[in-house]
């Protein structure tokens, strides 16, 4: 049997793909570096989990998508909790009818007992959903020798996580530790799932506040 063919759309053309497809409420959020606080405030639903399936399915208009399916162990924003599963589906995979697979560049894929932090933009008119400013919205996770879950951050991650923050709203104490004002002026080479998770709920909290002022 012949293998199946992979075309991949170049990240060059993600900006031009429709926002059905991607679940993006703006051309720029597919292209633009994104900061903590656009991840929070652009993502519909935030949760670190473990892939447990994905599934080669078609869109009602014969699109070619990936069904993932997710147990959620950190809820972080949106209607989800821990324990739970939460299924997405993405743009790309095996096209209906033929040999070929379309892979996305820039827009993450999953295997089976990954463990991520997500940031998954609403989804789009045709159901399809993309992570927020695509790689940016996808955090790995590890596990430190001790059984903590640990987020890695690389340089670049380091950069981008506080690009053009106010860093000045970070040292009210009664929002934020001494511990995260740290982490959100500096971010460190690793942190603590449960501890980032904690300061993205605390952004989310005082940006509802200041919306509601």
């Amino acid at each position: 049997m012949p293998a199946m063919r992979l075309f991949n759309v170049p990240r060059r053309w993600v900006f031009f793909l429709p926002l059905a497809l991607l679940g993006s409420r703006a051309p720029a959020t597919l292209v633009l570096p994104q900061n903590i606080e656009d991840l929070e405030s652009q993502a519909q639903l935030i949760f670190a989990g473990v892939c447990t399936t994905y599934t080669a399915v078609a869109t009602a208009q014969g699109l070619p998508a990936t069904l993932y399916t997710f147990k959620v162990i950190e809820a972080v924003k949106g209607n989800v909790k821990a324990g739970s599963e939460v299924q997405f589906r993405q743009f790309g995979g095996p096209i209906p009818g033929s040999r070929l697979a379309m892979k996305v560049s820039g827009v993450p894929h999953y295997v089976v007992g990954q463990e991520v932090l997500l940031f998954l933009n609403p989804p789009g008119s045709i159901g399809l959903t993309a992570p927020v400013g695509l790689s940016q919205g996808v955090f790995a996770i590890e596990q430190s020798r001790d059984g903590k879950r640990t987020i890695p951050l690389d340089a670049v991650r380091r950069t981008l996580l506080n690009r053009n923050l106010d860093l000045s709203k970070y040292q009210d104490r009664r929002r934020f530790t001494v511990a995260e004002s740290l982490a959100v002026a500096n971010p460190p080479e690793r942190m603590d799932l449960e501890s980032f998770c904690s300061l993205i709920r605390k952004m989310g909290n005082a940006r509802r506040d200041a919306d509601d002022r």
